[in-house]
């Protein structure tokens, strides 16, 4: 028992400082964090996640404070597409900031909505260089509802 809570200490401390590293990047004024579930592999859940955060169209869209969900569907969609064509996500959804933005092959969104995102991602947003420095973060979650793995990815 010791061993397993040590092991979990050690990681929540590892994950910490890589988003503090990554919050301390130059020209970094947003960190996203995102967790990718439901997948039938690890590796396939590390990719989505990669291809979110990589996209350079999320990052435009994160950095402008836009909770464009479609850049974040094709990003995952591209990925998918080239490595997996043939799965099934009728039951894939994601969530921005704990709201459900997509589900069942369709975007839910609403003018309120997209107000209470974009306040999400301003919230997460770093104004200037003080410290200590916040520990927010633009928080996505895409179920790909096709398995048991999950995984969690941070980038800015």
């Amino acid at each position: 028992a010791a061993l397993k809570e040590f092991a979990a200490g050690l990681r929540a401390v590892c994950a910490d400082l890589a988003a503090d590293i990554t919050r301390n990047g130059e020209g970094t004024a947003h960190v996203m964090r995102i967790a990718v579930k439901g997948s039938p592999t690890f590796d396939l859940a590390r990719g989505v996640g990669k291809a979110v955060v990589n996209s350079p169209l999320v990052k435009t869209a994160i950095a402008g404070n836009d909770p464009n969900v479609g850049r974040i569907v094709g990003a995952v969609g591209s990925y998918l597409g080239k490595v997996s064509p043939d799965l099934d996500l009728s039951k894939c959804t994601m969530n921005i900031g704990g709201e459900e933005v997509f589900a069942a092959g369709a975007f839910s969104l609403s003018p309120e909505m997209e107000t209470s995102l974009s306040a999400h991602i301003r919230s997460a947003q770093q104004e200037s260089v003080h410290y200590p420095v916040h520990d927010g973060y633009v928080e996505v979650e895409i179920d790909l509802g096709i398995g048991m793995l999950c995984m969690r990815e941070c980038t800015h």
